[in-house]
């Protein structure tokens, strides 16, 4: 499938080849919409990135990525052997991000854009720009780009089960137990601990807040992704909205550390897993089994909220869609001891398996390969990884 376009064009920033004015939709030659990652079109210049990473300009010098105009898509020079993953196109400044966490810009300056080291108003090619320390060299920490009126902001973007299991439950909005009731009879369905625990507000003070501002539904979704996933998307919106919140922007915590601050937090903790070790009732008939099921105490109890459990584990969401009452607690039937079972729930806040020298170590490793399967846990969970990385350890 060819890529087309029709706009006003000059500088030859639709890569066609000549600077005339198009009276028609006309193809862009030698591109196919499946080989393309990413294309920007702005004012004067066009740029396109492949899947491979590759990156092209045409259009107007300086901001093409060259310092003379094309009117044909031309690989960049200065990033011909940099794999591009990440790009943003303002209307003037041109940014891309490597692979390797290398940031490039080029294109137009004003106050609060960068500017090259000898303070050129327009950076013609692309310059390379200092990262913070915590990124520079470590590829591991994927970042995202997305820029302001007056600023430029990177920030962390963790691929984790953890962000994807949230973000399935922000798309899916199954489960949401409250609303966010704004003006003009805005309802947004939402999931209260999620949305408090994030902002540090109760869902009443964040209406009031709201409320005196005039945001539109889609702009209360955007921010809302960045509560349920970090995502930010627009910069100019989500300062508008933290500072109506008098919260402070740029976000200091992501989501995962507020997950870990929500694992701590004992009293907001609305659901209780009853835990029973098999092994106990190993030399037991059938019909005692029943009758001490019954028993309060035979049972060990692990607090944790309940969206959690729903969110990160099959198991339980699909026990939860099944049930038309809301039960305040649900026994555990997977024989793991309950060692196992705390180190598999503050995974499911932290994404991280935590283990000490009090642990019987490869039992738990062995109960805990065998939950991933069990609990129907997220394909791509790192727990195997983690283990492993335990076991060579040992």
């Amino acid at each position: 499938m060819n890529c087309m376009l029709l706009e006003k064009t000059q500088y030859g920033c639709f890569g066609t080849g000549n600077l005339t004015n198009p009276k028609s939709t006309v193809k862009v030659p030698n591109w196919k919409a499946e080989d393309i990652l990413d294309i920007q079109t702005n004012d004067d210049h066009s740029i396109l990135i492949t899947k491979e990473g590759k990156t092209y300009g045409c259009g107007r010098d300086g901001f093409n990525g060259f310092t003379q105009n094309k009117s044909t898509f031309t690989e960049i020079e200065e990033l011909k052997n940099k794999k591009v993953v990440e790009y943003f196109g303002g209307t003037r400044i041109s940014l891309a991000l490597t692979n390797e966490n290398e940031l490039f810009g080029w294109g137009f300056y004003s106050d609060n854009h960068p500017t090259d080291q000898y303070g050129n108003t327009r950076i013609q090619t692309p310059h390379k720009f200092n990262l913070p320390k915590i990124f520079q060299n470590n590829p591991s920490i994927k970042l995202k780009i997305t820029c302001g009126t007056e600023c430029i902001y990177l920030y962390p973007s963790y691929n984790s089960c953890l962000i994807q299991d949230f973000q399935k439950l922000f798309e899916s909005k199954i489960f949401c137990d409250s609303k966010l009731s704004l003006n003009e009879n805005i309802q947004v369905p939402i999931h209260k601990i999620i949305v408090e625990s994030r902002t540090n507000l109760q869902i009443s003070t964040i209406e009031n807040l709201l409320n005196n501002e005039s945001f539109s539904k889609q702009e209360i979704l955007l921010f809302l992704k960045w509560v349920y996933f970090d995502e930010i998307t627009n910069v100019d919106l989500l300062k508008q909205i933290f500072n109506s919140l008098n919260l402070s922007f740029p976000p200091k915590n992501t989501f995962q550390k507020d997950l870990h601050d929500l694992f701590n937090d004992e009293d907001s903790k609305d659901f209780t897993l009853l835990i029973k070790n098999e092994d106990d009732d190993e030399n037991k008939d059938e019909d005692d089994e029943e009758d001490e099921d019954d028993e309060e105490d035979e049972y060990e109890e692990i607090l944790v909220h309940k969206i959690i459990l729903l969110t990160r584990s099959g198991l339980f969401r699909e026990m939860f869609e099944n049930i038309t009452e809301e039960p305040k607690s649900v026994k555990d039937y997977s024989g793991k001891s309950i060692e196992s079972i705390e180190i598999l729930i503050k995974y499911f806040y932290t994404e991280k398996i935590e283990l000490t020298a009090d642990h019987d170590i490869l039992l738990i490793i062995e109960e805990l390969e065998d939950s991933i399967e069990y609990y129907q846990l997220n394909e791509n969970s790192n727990i195997l990884k983690q283990l492993n990385q335990i076991k060579n350890k040992l």
